[in-house]
């Protein structure tokens, strides 16, 4: 800050030159209410309750859970006037929460998802808070994910119940999608996350939500065919491609669905209905006749049909030079050649 001195008939006096800084943040506030502040002093919390949460998140874990455990047992236990038995649980699960915040911090992610549970079963059960249990269980279900995959199951399934009753099918298939992920990706169980694949979709598809309902039915496709249910596959993979067919967005995949459709067709091993596809597939999009990938089909029909492996692995490796044939697919056609091979063992 700059001082002058300036002259006067009182003899030289300084004057203090503001106009670098501004007035003082008091003054400011006090202007704007027409008071003066020669006499006052304001102070402004900067921080709060939210300064206190993050303080939690940094202390011992274990010391908050004792809290928590004991403001809930003060809770229960005894007789409470004026609301405070409400409060007293609304303290303990805010205890919990702040208890599995620390755990989480610290990467020990069973005792935060456990913590979280308690803090769930309290506004559930003592303060009739469904809709918070159900985002505490969201919560549970983020830490145990990677370390206790079953308990991320069971958690998120009681919150998506929750969001089912509540009408609320967007939440629920969202969370649903995530519940077939984990039965996919983590706990390698392909029949239930076909289920929740397939529940996901219908959600999604009474909520109008097409893109995102054939999103997951095109994984329920995917995941049966795998698993041998090739009409289960090939109906999702048609019904997929009737509704995409006069959609701009995804007119161009239409070719992708009908290939895969066709492919489990042969997986069949039933040739009559194999035509009959194809020939479908042809009145569905005229254009798909002159496609790269129903002339594959039809040469693999062919070579099916006439015992020839090796016509079927050369159809395959010319079309594999310009479009690389995925894992799902090469799975697949694998099992259609082992087919031919089979039949071939059972003719001679």
């Amino acid at each position: 800050m700059q001082v002058n001195t300036k002259k006067s008939l009182g003899g030289d006096r300084k004057i203090k030159d503001t106009a670098s800084t501004g007035p003082p943040i008091h003054a400011l506030i006090d202007s704007t209410f027409g008071h003066t502040t020669s006499h006052r002093i304001f102070t402004v919390p900067l921080y709060g309750r939210n300064t206190r949460k993050i303080s939690n998140m940094t202390q011992d874990p274990r010391v908050l859970l004792q809290k928590a455990d004991k403001a809930l047992s003060g809770a229960s236990g005894g007789f409470s006037w004026f609301g405070g038995r409400t409060e007293k649980y609304e303290s303990a699960a805010d205890l919990y929460t702040q208890a599995a915040n620390a755990f989480r911090v610290q990467k020990m992610s069973k005792e935060a998802g456990q913590a979280f549970e308690k803090a769930a079963a309290i506004q559930t059960q003592n303060l009739n808070e469904p809709d918070d249990a159900a985002n505490t269980l969201q919560e549970a279900f983020k830490v145990y994910r990677k370390s206790d995959p079953e308990d991320a199951a069971r958690v998120l399934q009681s919150a998506i119940q929750h969001y089912v009753l509540r009408g609320n099918l967007r939440r629920a298939a969202t969370q649903q999608q995530y519940l077939a992920e984990v039965y996919e990706v983590e706990l390698g169980d392909m029949k239930k996350a076909l289920e929740a694949y397939e529940k996901a979709a219908e959600w999604f598809e009474g909520d109008n939500a097409e893109a995102l309902a054939n999103k997951h039915f095109l994984k329920v496709a995917d995941l049966a065919a795998l698993d041998g249910d090739y009409y289960k596959a090939i109906t999702n993979f048609e019904r997929i491609g009737r509704t995409s067919i006069n959609n701009n967005l995804m007119r161009w995949s239409v070719k992708d669905y009908l290939l895969k459709a066709g492919i489990c067709h042969l997986a069949t091993k039933d040739l009559v209905e194999t035509n009959r596809a194809l020939e479908s597939y042809r009145e569905l999009d005229p254009a798909f006749a002159s496609m790269r990938e129903h002339q594959l089909l039809v040469d693999l029909t062919e070579a099916v049909e006439g015992g020839d492996q090796e016509a079927f692995a050369e159809k395959l490796f010319q079309y594999d030079q310009l479009s690389k044939l995925d894992k799902w697919k090469t799975t697949l056609l694998l099992r259609v050649k082992n087919n031919i091979e089979e039949a071939e063992e059972d003719f001679s």
